[in-house]
């Protein structure tokens, strides 16, 4: 089909373009409210390396860089959810008993995003209780200011230090509903548009098929192609002779 009849039908369909799109969105919004948390508690920090040395800026930077990447990695760890209980802060209990269990779980409760030109990390929790995910943010920021020396060499100067938080606030925010609701509309009215093209070319396919078939045994034998003594011309009919 060409762009302007493309155009025609999407106009003449437009309808149902926008229902589809509001279904889809209210569906993105549905899946967003049941599977996300009820709570978010999120912390920056800030990774710095202690001059020492002949050490230059570049040096330190990508010291500081290296090791946030290790940090964001052991805080998915078994070794950062036994240190996190020793704290205090979170019982033993707060997290299944089977291993495997209790890192998927604690994947799906925590993220940490990296800033990796400025070596800051971002540590969000989340939980569906108020009190569980301010408890686990701080158990969090105490084996990161603490017990850092557990995830890198004991001859690097590092420290890590909280540059806000803990922030508490609920959960999804009133951003990523709008942002996933959108983009559910978006995707279902693209895929409505999709659609409805790919049947209009479908049915204008079988009109064409249909109408090839349809054409009279006598009016295909006038399109045949002729034999070669018609085309010769060089012989006289039955009445000449």
């Amino acid at each position: 089909m060409k762009n302007n009849q493309i155009l025609a039908l999407i106009k003449k369909k437009a309808g149902t373009i926008v229902l589809a799109g509001l279904l889809v969105g209210a569906l993105s919004f549905f899946a967003l409210i049941t599977k996300e948390k009820s709570f978010k508690v999120s912390s920056d920090y800030l990774i710095v390396q202690n001059q020492s040395g002949s050490q230059d800026f570049y040096t330190l930077s990508k010291s500081a860089e290296y090791i946030g990447r290790i940090l964001n990695e052991g805080i998915y760890s078994e070794l950062f959810i036994n240190e996190m209980v020793k704290t205090g802060k979170v019982n033993s209990e707060f997290l299944p008993f089977d291993k495997k269990e209790k890192l998927k779980q604690w994947s799906d409760m925590i993220q940490v995003r990296r800033n990796p030109d400025l070596g800051i990390i971002t540590v969000e929790v989340f939980d569906n209780n108020q009190q569980t995910s301010l408890a686990t943010s701080q158990a969090v920021e105490q084996v990161l200011t603490t017990k850092n020396s557990l995830f890198r060499g004991e001859g690097q100067s590092i420290d890590v230090k909280v540059l806000s938080g803990p922030v508490l606030e609920k959960n999804p925010t009133v951003g990523n509903i709008f942002a996933v609701s959108a983009g559910g509309f978006i995707l279902g009215a693209m895929l409505s548009v999709l659609w409805i093209v790919t049947k209009e070319n479908r049915r204008k396919k079988d009109i064409f098929s249909s109408n090839t078939l349809t054409i009279k045994p006598e009016v295909q034998k006038n399109y045949s192609t002729p034999n070669r003594m018609e085309l010769s011309g060089n012989f006289m009919n039955d009445e000449e002779y």
